[in-house]
């Protein structure tokens, strides 16, 4: 899964702003007790973010997955077995794709074709063979 840069920004943000409001925060602790906040604290407090970024990432994954889900069920079977390869394992030689997806090469070709004409592969050469890689 890919964080866009737009996520990463929000977070840095996040991040940042939470800082600021801790030195708020202890400033006026400060004021009240005369020390500062107890380092505990911080470690509670960066051992709760680690933990609320990993379930969102969770989520965010789940949530992926049941997207691409929906789509492969729309797809046809030829070519919704070729995705599934690929999305496994992210890029193939086009002769492992035969062989794994059962086709025939000129089946898996021609849907290649297909899937590359719609922008979701991308065909390189490779010796006798292609390089395919998922785009989306």
């Amino acid at each position: 899964m890919e964080v866009s840069e737009t996520r990463l920004g929000v977070a840095i943000v996040a991040v940042f702003g939470l800082g600021i409001l801790f030195s708020i925060l202890n400033g006026y602790y400060i004021e009240d007790t005369g020390e500062p906040i107890p380092l505990m604290v911080y470690g509670m407090t960066a051992a709760s973010m680690a933990v609320g970024a990993l379930i969102i990432l969770l989520f965010q994954w789940k949530i992926s997955q049941k997207q691409l889900d929906k789509v492969l069920n729309v797809l046809p079977d030829d070519e919704r077995a070729i995705i599934q390869l690929l999305v496994r394992e992210k890029k193939m030689e086009q002769t492992y794709l035969v062989a794994e997806s059962g086709l025939s090469k000129v089946k898996v070709s021609r849907v290649l074709s297909k899937l590359e004409q719609r922008g979701i592969v991308e065909k390189k050469p490779l010796g006798n063979t292609n390089l395919v890689k998922l785009r989306v």
